[in-house]
This record gives structure tokens, sequence and C-alpha cells, in this order.
């Protein structure tokens, strides 16, 4: 075998994997993150404490392997309009809050993070994760000089997907496109170059 030629994976690696990841999130939505616990999730699963040690480590890895089956990146795009772009992500973002089963697991982690470092840890690279989209749109249209040039692009990574997430959990209010847009026009408005 050649370094550029992919390792093949035992099929039935792969769907013990695929087991356990979809037991954990059942889990964790009925249950919570604490409730979630590896001796749960081989109940749960029929698949042995031991496989899954195999594959996991620890809790904490197989929660943040479980809620990264659920939160898909998605590509930056790229209309040529930073307005654009971030109306493209945060319609996404708006469908991922509404209607994903990660978005009814993201108060259990946040509130795991506030009394557990490890996933403190977990929620700042999911957070990564989540942002790392707009943030390259937003370096991109800074680049393209659609905003100024001290803008700070974490800066308007918050002033763009704060107010979906305080509608989600804060508020209950709907979160459609005429809000996506308005949140969008609102952040391009504001001075952003802290």
């Amino acid at each position: 075998m050649t370094p550029d030629q992919p390792v093949r994976q035992d099929p039935r690696v792969a769907r013990s994997r695929a087991r356990v990841l979809a037991g954990t999130v059942e889990l964790l939505i009925e249950r919570g993150i604490a409730g979630t616990t590896i001796d749960a999730v081989a109940e749960h699963t029929g698949v042995a404490k031991t496989t899954i040690y195999r594959q996991w480590a620890d809790q904490p890895s197989l929660v943040l392997d479980a809620f990264g089956s659920l939160l898909d990146a998605p590509a930056p795009p790229d209309t040529g309009s930073l307005r654009d772009d971030l109306r493209v992500l945060l319609t996404g973002l708006a469908a991922a809050l509404t209607v994903s089963p990660a978005a009814r697991l993201m108060p259990a982690l946040i509130d795991a993070a506030e009394r557990d470092a490890r996933f403190a840890e977990l929620h700042r690279r999911e957070a990564a994760t989540r942002h790392a989209p707009v943030l390259t749109v937003v370096r991109r249209g800074i680049a393209r000089g659609e905003l100024p040039a001290g803008t700070d692009p974490a800066l308007v990574v918050d002033l763009v997907t704060g107010p979906l997430f305080h509608r989600r959990w804060v508020t209950g209010g709907r979160i459609d496109d005429a809000f996506v847009s308005a949140v969008v026009d609102a952040a391009l408005a504001a001075p952003v170059d802290v």
C-alpha cells in the first residue's frame, strides 16, 4: 500500500461506529450529557463497552463525535458578495437551529461546559468549527473592500450569528428569511473596527 492510498475500514467497525454515534445522539436528546455514559450507550446500542473504548478514549470524546456527526460545517460560499455569502450561511444556520437534532443538544453542551473543563473545550472546538465558514467569508469580504480594512472578523461573526442563537433560545421568535436578511443588513451597517 502506498502512502496516498486510503486506508480501508473494516465494514463491521464502520457499522458499529455508526450505531454507537446514532445511539449516543438518541441518549443525549433523551437524557442529556450526564445521562449519556459509556455504560448507557453500550446498553442502548448493544455494542460492547470494549468496542466503544477502542474508538473513543472517554465519554467526552464520544459526545464530541456525536455532536460532530450532526453538525456539518458548510463550505464557505463565494457568490462574489459578502452580504449574499452571509445570507447563504445564516439561512443554513437558521435551518439547523430550528430542525436539526443538534439544536436540541446545544443547551446541554453549554450547560456541561459551565461545569466541566473537558466539555468547555469541546464547546470551544464545536463553536470554532461552526464559525469557520463565516470567518472565511468575512475575511474575503474585507479583502474585497466590502468592509473597512480595520474590521474585526470575529466581531462580525458575533454580530451575525448571535441574534439567531438569542432568538432560538431566549425569545423563541421565528428565525425566517426576513429575520436572517435583517440581521445581515444590521451587522454590515454596524461599526466593526474595535
